[in-house]
């Protein structure tokens, strides 16, 4: 027998597949900034010598011919996006746009220095470069290859994707999952919706002799779908119960509040700046109480949380008492967390949402919240009761276009193929599931409805964050599962 990729030595296939990583760890790609990388992956595949497309919205089409004697099996497309959530650990100084992630290799896990990974997605991307740079060692039908942009903030780049290079194809599987064993075969849809409000403000009371910054943080944060049910305490509505308490013993008036990153990161940190006729050891003291409570009650979730109070000089200006009583109302209105859980299955999250983050400047303050939903009439319901929200306090609203539910289809052939490969390699059967996030199968599955699609990945730890971490041993089995599909497709005619 020929040596092939699925009898390599998984040490062989783990170094060439974080070569590749590396490579891409060392070019800045936030969302909405991927033309340096966008540019690298079109060089990767004019260099080996195939068909590439990169369009306007910087996304990467390649066509990967056939192995010999396999030109009549169907196309399928390998799929995965190059953007990644940038997010630093509080005290790391990091530019998003111009610095490189640092990569850490341990034993047993991959992680950044201060900062989240990138292996979602970039692990996917570096598989599939992988496998195409050594596509001569397994048999494969026609292939096209697919890495969108803008993945994280909207999906703007699969959305914008013209639909011909979905019509001729029967097979796609995307690598954005998270846990490898798991085949994700239906996912959550999800709208983006935006808040904001003019401000007013004025002069600080001179009765209001007391100013104070009040940090909270040491939170865990995470992937605002994935963990909305691990009981993670989001940062802003830390804050808004902090200034309800504070205002029992006095008057306060807010400067400024900001918290959280991303529509899709629970919120690990947040800061209050405000004057007050209270004394700074009682607002102190109120802190260091309500930081007890949290441990208390989130003390396995969330035992590193830290509420703290200092004095500061006094701010310039603070919010006029009408618009600081409009903000924390719709902060404390607006559901964030699970909403619903499914009655089949109480495991599973049927319906949930964010609030991501809020930002004050001199003319508006703005909030991103995320609805997620596994059906389009749960989403639908976020969406009215948002903007009811929104009307009572005053707050304008913006919703996205929604991304739709991608269902689950018990008819999928290919995931019938993948249950086969992936249990004759593994010597276990994998777990069949939909998921609580967005993925980008939704809309490709929109664009060609008779697309037989699967989502699949290596193991990803608490992405969207700065503890991301990627599980070494799973990414060799995973190459190799990827590989044994193809072969499996490679032996079926159109």
């Amino acid at each position: 027998m020929n040596e092939t990729i699925l009898t390599w030595a998984r040490e062989k296939i783990l170094d060439g597949v974080l070569e590749e990583f590396k490579k891409l760890a060392a070019i800045p790609r936030p969302s909405k900034h991927e033309e340096q990388v966008s540019n690298f992956l079109k060089k990767f595949f004019e260099e080996h010598g195939f068909e590439v497309v990169q369009d306007n919205f910087k996304n990467i089409i390649a066509e990967i011919p056939a192995s010999p004697g396999k030109e009549n099996s169907p196309l399928t497309i390998l799929q995965a996006h190059m953007d990644m959530v940038c997010v630093a650990a509080e005290g790391c100084e990091f530019n998003p746009t111009s610095d490189p992630i640092k990569l850490i290799r341990g034993e047993k896990f991959l992680e950044a220095q201060g900062t989240s990974l990138g292996a979602d997605d970039g692990i996917g991307i570096a598989e599939i470069l992988y496998l195409v740079k050594n596509r001569d060692a397994f048999s494969h039908g026609k292939l096209r290859v697919i890495f969108t942009t803008d993945e994280e903030e909207g999906m703007n780049g699969a959305n914008n994707l013209d639909k011909k290079f979905f019509a001729d194809a029967k097979y796609l599987v995307n690598c954005d999952s998270e846990k490898f064993g798991e085949i994700v075969a239906g996912s959550a849809g999800n709208v983006h919706a935006t808040f904001w409000r003019e401000l007013h403000y004025v002069r600080p009371d001179t009765k209001l002799p007391n100013n104070l910054e009040i940090k909270i943080g040491g939170l865990r944060g995470g992937h605002s779908g994935e963990e909305i049910s691990s009981g993670r305490i989001n940062a802003i509505k830390v804050a808004a119960q902090i200034m309800r308490q504070v205002t029992k013993y006095g008057k306060i008036r807010l400067s400024n509040l900001r918290g959280g990153k991303a529509f899709n990161v629970i919120p690990d940190s947040a800061e209050i700046i405000f004057a007050t006729d209270i004394k700074s050891e009682v607002v102190q003291k109120i802190c260091a109480e309500l930081e007890q409570k949290f441990k208390n009650v989130y003390s396995a979730t969330e035992p590193d949380i830290k509420i703290e109070a200092q004095i500061i000089k006094r701010p310039d200006k603070v919010l006029h008492l009408k618009d600081y009583d409009a903000l924390t109302n719709i902060i404390t209105l607006i559901h964030s967390g699970v909403y619903m859980m499914s009655p089949e299955n109480p495991a599973q999250v049927l319906a949930s949402a964010n609030l991501g983050a809020v930002r004050m400047d001199d003319e508006i303050v703005e909030l991103k919240i995320l609805p997620r939903a596994n059906s389009d009439e749960l989403l639908e319901e976020f969406i009215e009761g948002f903007s009811q929200a929104a009307r009572l306090c005053a707050f304008e609203s913006k919703f996205s276009t929604s991304l739709p539910a991608w269902n689950f289809n018990p008819e999928s052939k290919l995931l019938k193929f993948a249950k086969e490969i992936f249990a004759e390699q593994n010597s276990y059967a994998p777990e069949v599931k939909t998921i609580h996030a967005g993925l980008e199968p939704s809309i490709f599955s929109k664009k060609n409805p008779a697309l037989d699609i699967i989502s699949i990945g290596t193991t990803n730890e608490n992405i969207h964050s700065p503890n991301e971490r990627l599980h070494l041993d799973t990414v060799a089995p995973h190459v190799k599962f990827i590989a044994g599909l193809l072969e499996k497709i490679s032996d079926t005619e159109v």
